[in-house]
């Protein structure tokens, strides 16, 4: 074989033979002309932002019991002779959408309490975040909490129970102080020298999406339910995203303000500041208040200067005699005795 291949490359660059010949093929089934290799294991092709999808609930509405992952995942293409190019299309497009959706969870046991939860509580809702003017690790701070499912009464460390967040203006996303300057991306391809560099600047300009991604991904547990989280995060370049079918309210900047949709809202109370009152033990009001001058005044200007934060004394008595004008003498000591 290596003869052949040394052969055939010396005919090529003597013009006996075409480049084609010699040149590998190319993946079949790819996005893009790729010379060797494959996609990685986790690879998902970036969503189309012109395409609308369905809503999740149509998809998956029928399941009753919960599918496990690699059930989910091989599942059978839809494949029928009967249908025509364009159908066939739209039905290859549901199933790539479909793939990159975590397993429904219809039903759950909680591991700590043992509760059994139905679909009224397992449903996953959609939030909208919009990364313009957004700094980036804030940003991915309440991405994570959210397709964790920590802002939820429900939430398990050992089951995927989140919600979908959609992020749009990925390219628009800020950092703070010098990290656009500073910050590098790296991995190592595993072979001798092959540490690969990119930096944050660069990445941002080429792919936005994969900025906030790693990110999120960052945040999160290391363990293997952190590829299944990753799936409910749809992150967009543009302000465009095929989510329209779906209720999308704006995630908020902290997650504490999210209120569970399954817990009743609480009643805000108001709590009045205390009113200073003119009356005496008895309940009678004073006569006549005096100021430390020792100006005769009456209750309405006594509330009138207490709201421009000057002193009033109720009576006379408290001024000492001889020195008016004057604040009288407090013993301070008087707790010692």
């Amino acid at each position: 074989m290596l003869a052949l291949k040394t052969f055939a490359a010396s005919c090529s660059m003597r013009g006996l033979l075409p480049m084609a010949a010699v040149a590998p093929m190319a993946v079949r089934g790819s996005t893009q002309s790729r010379q060797f290799g494959r996609h990685p294991k986790n690879y998902k092709p970036p969503q189309n932002p012109h395409v609308e999808m369905p809503s999740v609930k149509e998809l998956t509405g029928h399941i009753v019991k919960p599918p496990k992952i690699y059930n989910w995942i091989r599942q059978p293409f839809p494949h029928n002779k009967e249908d025509d190019k364009a159908t066939r299309k739209r039905k290859r497009q549901l199933y790539v959408f479909q793939r990159t959706l975590p397993a429904p969870v219809p039903t759950a046991v909680l591991h700590g309490c043992h509760s059994r939860l139905g679909p009224e509580n397992t449903f996953r809702r959609w939030w909208y975040a919009d990364a313009s003017e957004r700094v980036l690790g804030r940003l991915a701070q309440d991405i994570a909490l959210t397709i964790m499912g920590k802002h939820k009464p429900i939430y398990d460390k050992s089951m995927v129970l989140g919600d979908f967040v959609v992020v749009v203006n990925a390219e628009k996303v800020l950092m703070t102080g010098k990290k656009s300057l500073q910050k590098v991306y790296r991995h190592h391809t595993g072979f001798l020298g092959g540490l690969k560099e990119t930096p944050v600047k660069r990445l941002l300009e080429r792919k936005p999406i994969e900025v906030i991604r790693n990110a999120v991904y960052g945040q999160l547990p290391k363990n293997s339910l952190r590829v299944e989280r990753m799936k409910l995060l749809r992150i967009f370049a543009g302000p465009l995203h095929p989510h329209t079918a779906e209720d999308l309210t704006p995630l908020p900047v902290w997650k504490e303000q999210a209120r569970s949709p399954w817990l009743a809202p609480r009643e805000k109370v108001v709590v009045k500041e205390p009113v200073m009152d003119f009356y005496d033990m008895e309940g009678k009001p004073f006569p006549e208040l005096t100021t430390t001058l020792g100006d005769k005044i009456s209750i309405e200007e006594a509330q009138a200067a207490i709201e421009a934060e000057e002193e009033v004394y109720r009576d006379e008595s408290m001024i000492a005699p001889g020195q008016v004008g004057e604040l009288p003498e407090v013993d301070w000591d008087w707790e010692k005795k």
